[in-house]
């Protein structure tokens, strides 16, 4: 049950801040062979299911013109708060600098 507990404090937290439109489940996101999610999640502080479980609120970029912008705003007040109840010393900087380190080639 101690395993559990981070999640189950993170999940009402991310079922308010879940978009109607999330692009996946935490599930799919473990299992994208385009995300390397437990690295990610290693360098987070963060266990795999736990980063999976707050990205699945996020609607990836579909193209190169949706990095940056309101698309990248609206994902981030997604991540961030739902990371932060898990670990509390993630801060805009560290996300930024691990996401930005294992981003895949941008979408055309």
């Amino acid at each position: 049950m101690k395993r559990l507990t981070p999640i189950v404090l993170a999940l009402p937290l991310l079922s308010v801040c879940t978009t109607a439109f999330a692009a996946s489940t935490p599930e799919a996101v473990l299992n994208d062979p385009n995300r390397p999610v437990a690295a990610v999640a290693a360098e987070l502080g963060v266990t795999p299911l736990q980063f999976a479980t707050c990205f699945a609120g996020v609607t990836p970029a579909r193209t190169a013109m949706e990095l940056n912008g309101q698309r990248e705003q609206d994902n981030k007040a997604i991540l961030l708060p739902c990371l932060q109840s898990i670990n509390p010393d993630i801060d805009n900087a560290r996300l930024d600098a691990v996401m930005d380190k294992y981003r895949g080639a941008a979408p055309r």
